[in-house]
């Protein structure tokens, strides 16, 4: 997200791409693992994974870019 937000845009290393490549892979061999033992699967809670990671990792960035762009800003 680093990379998407105005202020910062970071150029990140191949390994940290390759650290979400895999985040989204376990993610998706987790919820087909699920699906396929419960049948009580509800996607519901795939999305809702999706978005905590998604919104996790918006902000901590928008912090970071908040902080960066107006130093006098305090914690």
């Amino acid at each position: 997200m680093g990379a998407f937000i105005p202020g910062l845009r970071r150029k990140y290393p191949i390994h940290e791409y390759l650290s979400a490549v895999l985040l989204v892979v376990g993610l998706i061999l987790f919820t087909l693992a699920d699906a396929h033992t419960s049948p009580n699967f509800s996607v519901v809670g795939v999305v809702m994974i999706t978005g905590a990671l998604v919104m996790d990792s918006f902000l901590g960035n928008l912090q970071e870019a908040i902080f960066t762009m107006n130093p006098d800003t305090t914690q």
